[in-house]
């Protein structure tokens, strides 16, 4: 195992929430690990409670935002040279690409990436010169790393039709992995065949996490089945540009359609009383909510598209449905509404498949290993890279 590795996200609660379970296992085995990324948020203490030291880091959340990213450049080329790391390992998009920069020239002999998902760059169509930009970034920045994984296969096939990368110096996880010991089922009473079930889309509030088509589905829903209640769970961010404006909020709350709960440090008792876990995104890298949901045997409700299909076995662990569809959400949700043992059914398929396929053990196990591959030679240069 390596004596120092540095970890480095988009922020504390990234760090924590996604990579706790690689953290304890890297400390378990005797490395030297730190955490780097944008504070502020009330997850450091959480971190340094896992022995873990966490530093903070200059991580603008901000699209395009140049004097910033260089001073997250330069931020993390002198702390590289400062800790000199056996291995640096970077998630989020502004870590993998400058940090990979970074790192290369610090001369940290093992830069280890995961692209965790692609951002509203490549789903907005209107931002295709953002996107041909972002592209440059990352192919100059994979090129300076050693390995990258990436959490769903769409985006592998997409980096490598562009030439982003070459297939010797990339590879696949599932996500981000789950602990299905923590996201275990909970005991609630049998479902009732007159009840109304709750459905439950915990995300982000962005516009391309499919909150107005979750909400135009609830309207339609609630049309035919007054009592069906729909809950939003998850955090705005007013620097994202894509957030949800906080008057559609209250206007939809108003109006009796759904109910915000907001953002909570543990999803798993809000999660647990549930019926159905949804998620119409219009493209992710492995989404973990679904992950969580699914390993406490809740069925699933999400779209067919990049890192969602992974998640669910139609028919079988829940239901897939098209993108930017809220009439065919509102039909899935009316057919698994009125079958409770269809949703008992999916919800022990999806927690054996968590178990299966996704479990945080066999996420942790691939990264390691790349961790103890061996460096680049010298004649991998990042130039020698690129041109192939």
């Amino acid at each position: 195992m390596p004596d120092k590795i540095l970890l480095v996200s988009r922020c504390a609660w990234t760090l924590y929430n996604f990579r706790a379970g690689l953290m304890r296992a890297l400390h378990q085995r005797g490395a030297i690990v730190i955490g780097g990324g944008a504070g502020g948020d009330g997850f450091e203490p959480r971190i340094n409670a896992l022995g873990v030291p966490f530093i903070p880091l200059p991580v603008s959340r901000k699209a395009i935002h140049p004097l910033a990213d260089v001073r997250l450049f330069c931020t993390l080329y002198r702390w590289y040279r400062r800790e000199r790391p056996h291995v640096v390992h970077h998630f989020t998009i502004k870590p993998v690409i400058y940090g990979s920069l970074a790192a290369r020239l610090a001369g940290v002999p093992r830069v280890v990436n995961t692209v965790t998902g692609l951002g509203f760059v490549f789903t907005e169509e209107r931002l295709a010169w953002l996107r041909l930009l972002v592209e440059w970034q990352y192919r100059l920045a994979l090129a300076c790393a050693h390995f990258t994984f990436f959490q769903n296969g769409d985006d592998l096939r997409l980096f490598r039709a562009r030439r982003l990368i070459t297939s010797e110096k990339a590879g696949l996880l599932p996500g981000s992995g789950v602990d299905c010991n923590f996201f275990a089922p909970t005991a609630t009473p049998e479902p009732s065949p007159t009840q109304p079930p709750t459905f439950l889309m915990v995300a982000r509030l962005l516009r391309e996490k499919g909150v107005e088509e979750f909400v135009e589905a609830a309207r339609w829903v609630k049309c035919k089945f007054p009592k069906t209640c729909f809950q939003l769970l998850g955090g705005r961010d007013e620097r994202n540009p894509t957030v949800v404006p906080q008057l559609d909020l209250d206007r939809w709350q108003a109006e009796g359609v759904v109910s915000w709960l907001g953002e909570v440090p543990d999803v798993r008792a809000i999660v647990g009383r549930a019926d159905v876990v949804v998620l119409p995104s219009y493209r992710e890298g492995t989404p973990r909510a679904l992950l969580e949901a699914a390993a406490m045997g809740k069925p699933l409700i999400t779209t067919d598209t990049v890192g969602c299909r992974e998640v669910v076995d139609d028919g079988l662990t829940g239901l897939l449905v098209p993108v930017k569809d809220a009439a065919a959400l509102a039909q899935a949700m009316v057919k698994l509404s009125q079958n409770p043992d269809m949703r008992e059914r999916m919800g022990k398929a999806g927690r054996e498949k968590m178990q299966r396929e996704f479990d945080e053990r066999l996420v942790i196990e691939k990264i390691l290993q790349a961790y103890q591959q061996q460096t680049l030679s010298a004649s991998q240069s990042p130039t020698a890279v690129r041109g192939r």
